[in-house]
């Protein structure tokens, strides 16, 4: 499941989108522990399959969502704090852009500085340990070059495999979602500012697809990375399906809006049938076929 992150100043609004996203309630004030909870994608394009084939069940992705106490601009985060951010898949920067009086374009270079700050202290303290250990820092340095530079690791062009376990913060995917429109905001990263735009930016930045099945009573949104084979796509519902993978039976979900019926589709001979090391696309409607 992918974890997204929320990360902003007190009153930016970070528990409002929580609970919007959520639907908890229960609050967390400690600021070294995530409030947890899981927010539903309603997908359309399964709501639409769902129109025609009218399942008993509906299943629509999940994600899980960590909302972190935040501090005041003035004060700063303390490094320790950043330490909830390493398990994170996406981190959602969240500016204050309610109000005319604020300035979220100052509070959003602030948010970002306070990530190169946290990631040049790490890296200068792995840079310092290297250094005892006689071992190559080359690329620390590197880093280190590219982060005075007030850019963000994850732009940098070296094998990230090598600074896995590293706890940088700057290597990971964001998003800024300015909450509100009082004034427009200008930066590189991707921008936001509804809350149903938060799921799709996820899929594309992350470079995911979403594929969906048709299983008895039951209709299900499937999000994977794009770079999954047929096989490894099945192991995604089922680990039994990937041990005894035959092939799998696709339908774009265009053409199946236009036709209704997968039987109908099947009967015509458009099904598109692939082997264990082809590719689900993006919108496929899937019937996998295995031996158990």
């Amino acid at each position: 499941m992918v974890k997204i992150g929320l990360f902003g100043y007190s009153g930016a609004g970070k528990t409002y989108i929580f609970k919007k996203l959520t639907g908890k309630e229960t609050e967390i004030f400690d600021p070294f522990k995530p409030n947890i909870g899981i927010g539903i994608y309603k997908d359309e394009r399964l709501e639409k399959i769902s129109e025609i084939v009218k399942p008993k069940k509906v299943v629509y992705p999940e994600f899980e969502i960590n909302d972190f106490k935040g501090f005041l601009e003035g004060e700063g985060f303390p490094s320790e704090y950043f330490k909830n951010y390493k398990d994170i898949d996406v981190i959602l920067l969240i500016v204050k852009n309610f109000t005319k009086e604020g300035n979220p374009q100052k509070e959003l270079e602030s948010l970002l500085m306070e990530i190169v700050y946290h990631d040049i202290e790490r890296v200068e303290k792995i840079i310092e340990g290297k250094k005892k250990e006689g071992s190559n820092i080359d690329i620390w340095n590197k880093c280190l070059d590219f982060l005075k530079k007030e850019k963000f690791l994850k732009d940098i062009e070296i094998d990230k495999k090598q600074l896995i376990g590293a706890e940088l913060i700057s290597i990971k995917e964001f998003i800024v979602f300015s909450n509100g429109d009082y004034f427009k905001l200008k930066t590189n990263l991707p921008l936001i500012n509804k809350i149903e735009q938060i799921y799709p930016k996820i899929i594309e930045i992350l470079g995911m697809i979403t594929f969906y099945t048709i299983k008895g009573d039951i209709a299900s949104a499937w999000i994977i990375p794009k770079n999954l084979t047929a096989k490894q796509a099945g192991g995604k519902i089922h680990k039994d399906i990937e041990k005894g993978f035959i092939k799998a039976a696709t339908l774009n979900f265009k053409e199946f809006i236009e036709i209704g019926d997968w039987h109908k589709a099947k009967n015509m001979g458009i099904l598109k049938f692939l082997g264990p090391n082809s590719f689900i696309e993006d919108g496929d409607i899937v019937e996998f076929y295995f031996t158990h």
